[in-house]
């Protein structure tokens, strides 16, 4: 399993279906943070197939509450969208630094607050189909300022404080494209309690 990769339940998995054999592997591009690789399988059934992987480190996504119970959503550019999104504030882990410790970090630099408690309440990978990257989603709650300066090439806006009805709007409307977003509303809205969407 690589880096990025999470360990899951067999739970609505596919439990006991075999995994394919590596028959060879090669790596075809290193750019921090990811790595591009081609690996050649063996399916259980005696098919040979080729799959193209993204390896990633993992991120973290904060859902970060203040005393009002409203959501801090942050506008950064992406420049692959070629336009700002609404996000919850995230990041990429460095090499071998716990989930808790990026999401800490990550939360002063992109809100310029510091978190009393944070809890972690899942994750989820954000494209199996060719990509490892597991997020790793906390809940961020007794806010106080307390900010790091960003990381030198992010371009965040601002921010904004949505409470949980605006924040059902805004995604339902598309003002929200971001899918780290939208599974994390759609974490909390499970999970109910303060913050929590319902729609």
């Amino acid at each position: 399993m690589s880096a990025g990769a999470e360990p899951g339940g067999d739970e609505g998995a596919g439990a006991g279906l075999p995994s394919p054999t590596v028959l060879e592997s090669e790596q075809l591009l290193s750019a921090r943070p990811i790595a591009i690789e081609r690996s050649r399988l063996r399916l259980a059934d005696g098919r040979e197939a080729e799959r193209i992987v993204v390896r990633h480190p993992g991120a973290v996504a904060i859902v970060a509450l203040d005393d009002e119970e409203r959501w801090i959503l942050v506008r950064q550019y992406r420049y692959p969208t070629a336009r700002e999104l609404l996000e919850v504030p995230a990041g990429t882990r460095e090499p071998g630094e716990a989930p808790e410790v990026t999401a800490a970090r990550e939360l002063r630099e992109e809100t310029g607050f510091a978190a009393r408690e944070l809890t972690p309440i899942g994750g989820f990978f954000t494209a199996p189909g060719f990509c490892d990257e597991y997020i790793h989603l906390f809940l961020a709650r007794g806010l106080t300022p307390d900010p790091l300066p960003p990381d030198y090439d992010e371009e965040i806006s601002g921010s904004r404080a949505l409470t949980p009805d605006a924040l059902l709007e805004a995604a339902s409307s598309g003002a929200i494209e971001d899918a780290k977003t939208l599974s994390a509303i759609a974490v909390m809205s499970a999970r109910g309690g303060p913050g929590a969407p319902r729609p």
